[in-house]
């Protein structure tokens, strides 16, 4: 499932609750969080929760490493979700990592990562038998060393505390999503489900536009117009404008095909105005954004 069609996913992207956890997280414990789509096709960093494992950092700076985390995160993260729980365990590269599974009516929506943690406290042995691991690395032994004594560590036991605090928040945060679904779709006018819906069908139409989806829903465009910001707190242009950019950051962590077809593909009319609306909702240009999350 993309993260596009998994609005819990969204959800907790959104969540600012997400943000203030990592970088308390962050804080007391120096382990930076980041949420995953099922399959690692998206990993999004909370503000405030970057800067981890430096060793990491060298590891990610080459194609190789990337390679080696991305499969090494597919693996167990998928792991995690068949057994349905949380897991520690050590990465490729040695390091104790963990993945928390989040289920949302029994599917698996989205998975919260963390670790890069040593497996020891430092020391010279330690140190030379990691280099050691990894041997394959590019680096010099001046900028191994450098790293390696920034690099976290915590006991076992630390970290599991770490995995169960995000299993706790995690559940608390997805009842929440569950119970404002549910009060959505109770509450929610037939023309309103109806708009969105042929939104959903036709967000990439270029020519989707108000007439359109106000026929849709069998109101008159200046009513329809004032009764959808009254349901759902934001503009028609708004709401259309968001879900093109879903789909655009969809494609750009996920593919490479390039950013000119992503924004036609996603239903912007020029690229002047997907740059434009991209920097205005993400607060980064669309190259940025794909630098951030690059495609597997």
């Amino acid at each position: 499932m993309s993260s596009a069609a998994n609005p819990d996913f969204e959800y907790l992207a959104n969540s600012p609750v997400l943000g203030e956890v990592a970088a308390l997280v962050k804080r007391l414990t120096g382990l930076s969080l980041a949420l995953n789509a099922p399959g690692v096709t998206r990993i999004l960093t909370p503000a405030g929760a970057s800067e981890g494992n430096p060793l990491c950092a060298l590891i990610a700076a080459t194609p190789e490493g990337v390679a080696r985390c991305r499969a090494c995160d597919r693996r167990h993260h998928a792991r995690a979700a068949a057994l349905g729980r949380s897991l520690l365990y050590t990465c490729h590269a040695g390091f104790l990592d963990l993945a928390v599974p989040i289920f949302v009516d029994g599917r698996h929506v989205a998975t919260v990562s963390s670790g890069q943690v040593l497996p020891e406290p430092h020391s010279r042995t330690a140190a030379r038998h990691l280099r050691q691991s990894l041997a394959w690395l590019p680096v010099s032994a001046a900028d191994f060393q450098a790293a390696y004594r920034q690099a976290p560590y915590l006991p076992r036991s630390h970290v599991q505390d770490v995995m169960r605090l995000i299993e706790v928040f995690t559940s608390e945060l997805c009842a929440n999503a569950r119970r404002i679904r549910a009060l959505e779709a109770r509450l929610e006018r037939d023309e309103i489900r109806r708009a969105r819906e042929h939104i959903e069908r036709h967000y990439r139409d270029r020519r989707l536009d108000l007439p359109a989806v106000a026929e849709a829903a069998g109101l008159s465009p200046s009513y329809f117009s004032h009764l959808f910001r009254q349901e759902t707190g934001t503009t028609l242009s708004h709401f259309i404008q968001s879900r093109r950019l879903a789909e655009a950051k969809r494609l750009l962590s996920t593919t490479d095909r390039p950013i000119t077809d992503i924004c036609y593909a996603s239903g912007f009319s020029t690229l002047t105005h997907f740059n434009r609306t991209f920097r205005q909702f993400e607060r980064q240009s669309p190259r940025d954004y794909r630098r951030a999350n690059p495609a597997p």
